[in-house]
């Protein structure tokens, strides 16, 4: 099935206390939620409406006075979701047209986009289309010095909703907004007020295929937020150099100067890159530094192909890579976007430049 027929999946996360439940309140109300499927993984915790939800077994299908369904998940997501959408093509509800899936308040959001991409049913059948990351702003601060969990929430979204705002001072506020901004420059933030926004402004946030793809390449990668790095201009680095150091060292300042020391950056590289060399490049970053690759989001112009492609990868896991039309890459440059937990964007190019020689 095209990418674009692919049914969009938008990952709601956020510490506890920070207004998921409030947001979702709102959001289910609105017309351009009418035909999604909230999935909501705090049963017995939910607040868009107890009467209706909290009575439901693991599995239920239940359409709740705003007239979207909600199911709840109990364990596994692809089997919890394949169940609510085989009642609902037995008749029991209508075709779906989006999902919503609210991660728990201490969740680590990326085991979530690793199943919608590894899970053949669920890829088969669902796109992520984006992050939204909930951030409280009278205790946001404090939980991202506290929590590792909540920098990773916010470092991986598409954008970030400051919520409580009223609760706060305008030097606080702005102090919360440069954090959010050190530990993800590329996000949008918006400041929202009892979790009211236009549904519309959370969604569309996946990979560009329409006619307005160079654009909407633009908008996806976000590259210009980052710092930017680049390989080693020519040289060929022996083996040792290319493979140390791989993570920041102790004592140097990092990006991001908290707790798990995320760090972001754009890592440029002019000329086609072979095919083998990309493969084996990301493969070897992935499989050596795993879990602390965030998120990776990736135009790159492929020698020998008409067509740039779209790499997208939560830690270890890539996406199946999307081929773009041409004029999302118009100058030839491939760009990476690296979100990583204190990785020395050395390691980055040095190994790329060792593939590269």
């Amino acid at each position: 099935m095209p990418t674009e027929d692919l049914i969009p999946v938008t990952v709601l996360t956020g510490f506890l206390g920070s207004g998921k439940t409030t947001l979702l309140n709102q959001l289910v109300r609105q017309p351009a939620m009418r035909d999604a499927l909230v999935v909501i993984n705090e049963f017995g915790d939910i607040g868009l409406d107890h009467r209706l939800v909290a009575e439901g077994d693991e599995h239920s299908v239940v359409e709740m006075s705003s007239g979207c369904l909600c199911c709840t998940i109990r364990g596994d997501l692809s089997r919890s979701v394949q169940q609510a959408l085989e009642r609902l093509d037995r008749g029991e509800g209508r075709p779906i047209s989006r999902m919503v899936i609210e991660t728990t308040g201490l969740a680590d959001p990326a085991p979530i986009l690793q199943t919608l991409m590894t899970d053949h049913w669920l890829a088969h059948r669902f796109r992520l289309d984006g992050v939204v990351c909930l951030v409280d702003a009278a205790n946001g601060i404090s939980t991202l010095n506290a929590h590792r969990e909540s920098q990773r929430q916010a470092a991986i979204a598409d954008c970030l909703l400051i919520t409580k705002a009223d609760l706060v001072d305008d030097s606080r506020l702005t102090r919360l907004a440069e954090r959010l901004t050190e530990i993800n420059p590329a996000a949008e933030q918006w400041t929202v007020h009892h979790g009211e926004i236009e549904a519309e402004r959370l969604t569309a946030k996946r990979l560009p295929v329409s006619e307005h793809a160079d654009r909407q390449a633009e908008d996806w990668l976000s590259a210009g937020a980052y710092l930017q790095v680049s390989s080693l201009s020519g040289l060929a680095p022996t083996a040792s150099a290319a493979f140390a150091p791989m993570l920041a060292p102790a004592g140097e300042a990092p990006l991001s100067r908290h707790g798990e020391q995320i760090r972001s950056f754009c890592f440029s590289v002019e000329a086609p890159i072979a095919p083998e060399v990309l493969e084996d490049w990301l493969e070897l970053v992935m499989s050596l530094l795993g879990d602390r690759m965030l998120r990776i989001k990736a135009i790159v112009n492929v020698a020998g192909r008409p067509q740039p492609l779209a790499l997208h990868g939560v830690q270890h896991i890539f996406h199946p890579p999307v081929a773009l039309p041409s004029k999302a890459c118009p100058d030839g440059v491939s760009r990476f976007v690296f979100i990583t937990s204190g990785v020395a964007p050395d390691a980055v190019t040095r190994l790329f430049d060792y593939f590269d020689r």
